[in-house]
């Protein structure tokens, strides 16, 4: 039987109950040792709007440019889930494919509400490898349905996204029992092709049948198109004033983590980063007090979840270590207001550029519809 590699990756929740201790068990892979997604506890949601969405893409050479389309455009995505239910409670996850041969077969990240954690390890995909046509597709899917801390009674999508047919390797069962399974599980199960390879084609409409999801099509590169408009960078200034407010408390391991995904951030297009801070403009786009971060005291201070007389020192950045306790607590509340402020801002902008963005979007891709509008519009159909 082949031996499948696997890289597992987790990210980490922005929910206004996580506490230091769990947050620190739910960091991004950097490398060392690492949890088995299988036995990892789904958070208990108590709401009908839980939303679990997992993206299962080929990153094989001939991938570069929907891997591209999909990293500008996950934000718009997610704000797109938002407004269809404004009370979505929402996770992504992500499953990174190949084949035998190659650096990795599947390359998963759990489940997580962290969208900037979604982005970062996204951003991080690079096409490579392939060389025959068939890929691993049976390995994403289990992986997808096996690795993945699904929510009872969440609305569950997989779209899989790739331009090669499966290739079966038998270490695992094969496609059309996994897309049975998916529909056993409730897990509708979409299917988006890239470029027009029959045999792709049959299989992956296979597999939405079966799985109970939609089958598309959209060109080899993704035909993605993003609007530039006139406040994006308004936009993307306004939201790099709140993640500056933001006061991790933790290790420096911790900051470190949220600095990278910062630096993920900081090199998007600017309609990207539009699109992001969209999303947090959004009803429940970023945590309780505006928190962008799990462990963010400036947001658990504003929801009473945290206070600055239950934090040492030593769990605080180096610049607000020597503070005494009336001088830290001005410093929160200062960061608090301009974080408010600037949230307001943006909020009214991000409505702006909305109605700019009706007038003006145009399907530019032949009337064949790029990924993002695919997914869309499976999730129109599957979230209402």
């Amino acid at each position: 039987m082949p031996t499948r590699e696997r890289i597992v990756t987790y990210g980490v929740s922005t929910t206004a109950a996580a506490t230091i201790a769990v947050a620190a068990l739910l960091q991004p892979w950097r490398g060392d040792a690492v949890r088995d997604p299988v036995h990892e506890a789904p958070p208990v949601v108590s709401s009908r709007h839980a939303v679990d969405v997992v993206f299962a893409v080929d990153t094989t050479g001939s991938m570069g440019g929907l891997l591209e389309g999909a990293k500008r455009t996950v934000w718009s995505i997610a704000t797109h889930i938002r407004k269809t239910d404004p009370d979505a409670q929402l996770r992504i996850g992500l499953v990174a494919y190949r084949d035998l041969g190659d650096d990795y077969v599947t390359r998963d990240f759990s489940l997580t509400s962290d969208l900037d954690a979604v982005f970062t390890e996204l951003s991080s995909y690079q096409a490579a490898g392939g060389g025959d046509t068939p890929e691993d597709v049976d390995a994403a899917l289990y992986d997808a349905l096996h690795k993945m801390a699904w929510r009872d009674g969440a609305r569950k999508l997989v779209f899989l996204v790739g331009d090669a047919p499966p290739a079966s390797r038998g270490d695992v069962p094969r496609f059309d029992v996994l897309a049975r399974e998916a529909s056993d599980k409730q897990i509708l199960l979409n299917t988006i092709r890239c470029g027009q390879d029959r045999d792709t084609e049959v299989a992956w409409q296979q597999i939405a049948s079966l799985g109970h999801g939609q089958f598309s099509t959209i060109q080899e590169d993704g035909g993605v198109q993003q609007i530039a408009t006139p406040y994006d960078d308004k936009l993307a200034e306004l939201s790099a004033r709140i993640d500056s407010t933001t006061v991790i408390v933790g290790d420096d391991g911790d900051r470190k983590e949220y600095q990278r995904h910062m630096a993920a951030a900081a090199v998007a297009p600017a309609p990207a980063k539009a699109d992001r801070a969209a999303y947090y403009a959004t009803k429940g786009g970023g945590g309780p007090g505006g928190a962008r971060a799990a462990k963010d005291l400036v947001g658990g201070v504003a929801s009473g979840a945290l206070s600055v007389d239950g934090i040492a020192p030593s769990a605080l950045p180096e610049d607000l270590r020597g503070m005494d306790k009336p001088t830290l607590k001005a410093e929160i509340a200062k960061r608090a207001e301009l974080r408010r402020s600037a949230q307001e801002e943006l909020s009214k902008l991000s409505t702006q550029r909305d109605e700019y963005l009706k007038t003006r979007a145009k399907d530019e891709t032949g009337g064949e519809g790029g990924f993002d509008t695919k997914v869309k519009a499976a999730i129109d159909l599957q979230l209402k």
